[in-house]
């Protein structure tokens, strides 16, 4: 195999597919990346057995054939070369790099070994909108569990009903969930992505669209974008019947200027992030009529730092005829905020014991909904 290339497209390819390698995995090929040459072009791949990456890029090749080189390794030496042309030359299992006055030998090791990844299936596929795709799955990652105990929500639920898409995701503390615009003709369907696929999907911003399709038969999920194709395992198991802790009911509906409330929230996060990252929000009883605004108070103290207070005006959508209060992880609501693109935020709290709406009215497709905190007895 000889070949020259870019370094900038060299970099950005290595840079991408060294997110796949599995440097600590029992098997030592699992922390290679495969370079192999087909006409005009050098094909990258790397696999974890759990998510794995195909990506070209434009070559000039002299002659053609393949090898697998340490992830890291190759990454860090290209990462480092000047800009320009770089020549690659495999012989055996070692790889030449030669780019200006620079030479080196990467000891490699035979394809062979390499497991073979998939490629696009003709079933259940179709093509989304990226930009649309890309926002939607911004609205649901935060909320995405780090907990690998509990591995069925260390995924986004993908729903598929009635031509329509939807994404959910929860921690058991908050949810999210977002309605795509697309209409999606495949059968309906439920299937839950690992939330590191679908992250690295939104670094990929070359194409417009995104081509979806399911391989049931090896219970994959695989996604094109242009030259590059992510495929990953479906996680297996039955998604929480989310619907059911969406509060049908409220006692109040009030709407905040967002940038008075994260400033707020900031302000009160410097007393919580030691006590539990409590905050308390208490909402006045309205004194006269459904025109006047009402006032939110948002308190916060720590044992060790002191206490604060800041209060703001709300709009309110209901009479609320007594005091409300109500605690929450003021992490939680920072996260939302920063997905919310309208100037005002819908809070619709149904209690002090049960899930609020946190909603955003220049995309009503969207919904967030947080747990609060239960009060001590």
């Amino acid at each position: 195999m000889k070949l020259t290339v870019l370094q900038e497209n060299l970099k950005k390819a290595v840079t991408l597919t060294s997110h796949f390698v599995s440097p600590k995995a029992q098997l030592p090929i699992l922390g290679n990346i495969l370079l192999k040459t087909n006409k005009s072009k050098l094909i990258l791949s790397a696999t974890n057995l759990e998510t794995s990456i195909i990506t070209s890029i434009g070559a000039k090749v002299e002659s053609e054939g393949e090898i697998t080189i340490n992830g890291k390794t190759l990454n860090d030496l290209v990462l480092n070369l000047s800009s320009g042309s770089i020549e690659l030359e495999a012989e055996k299992e070692q790889l030449k790099i030669t780019s200006g006055k620079f030479k080196s030998n990467i000891l490699g090791s035979n394809s062979s070994d390499f497991p073979t990844l998939p490629v696009q299936s003709k079933k259940n596929k179709f093509t989304l909108n990226r930009e649309e795709f890309i926002n939607s799955l911004s609205k649901v990652l935060f909320a995405v569990s780090t907990d690998e105990t509990r591995p069925i929500l260390t995924g986004v639920l993908f729903v598929f009903a009635r031509k329509s898409l939807k994404f959910v995701a929860t921690d058991g503390f908050r949810l999210s969930e977002v309605k795509l615009k697309s209409e999606i003709d495949i059968e309906d369907l439920n299937i839950i992505i690992p939330k590191a696929v679908l992250y690295e999907l939104t670094k990929i911003v070359d194409e417009e669209t995104i081509e979806v399709s399911f391989d049931k038969e090896n219970n994959q999920v695989i996604f094109g974008i242009g030259e590059t194709i992510l495929s990953s395992r479906i996680i297996e198991g039955e998604f929480p019947d989310y619907e059911k802790i969406i509060p049908a009911t409220s006692v109040a509906t009030i709407n905040i200027d967002k940038n008075e409330f994260e400033k707020a929230i900031k302000l009160a996060s410097v007393f919580a992030r030691d006590s539990g990252k409590i905050i308390k929000l208490k909402i006045n009883k309205q004194s006269l009529s459904l025109q006047d605004n009402t006032e939110l108070v948002i308190t916060a103290e720590s044992s060790s730092a002191g206490n604060q207070e800041m209060s703001l005006e709300v709009r309110s959508e209901d009479k609320i005829e007594s005091e409300i209060n109500i605690m929450f992880n003021y992490s939680f609501i920072e996260d939302v905020l920063k997905v919310i693109t309208d100037d005002e935020v819908k809070i619709i709290i149904a209690s002090d014991n049960k899930a609020s709406k946190f909603l955003d009215s220049k995309s009503p497709n969207f919904l967030h909904i947080i747990m609060p905190i239960k009060k001590q007895d």
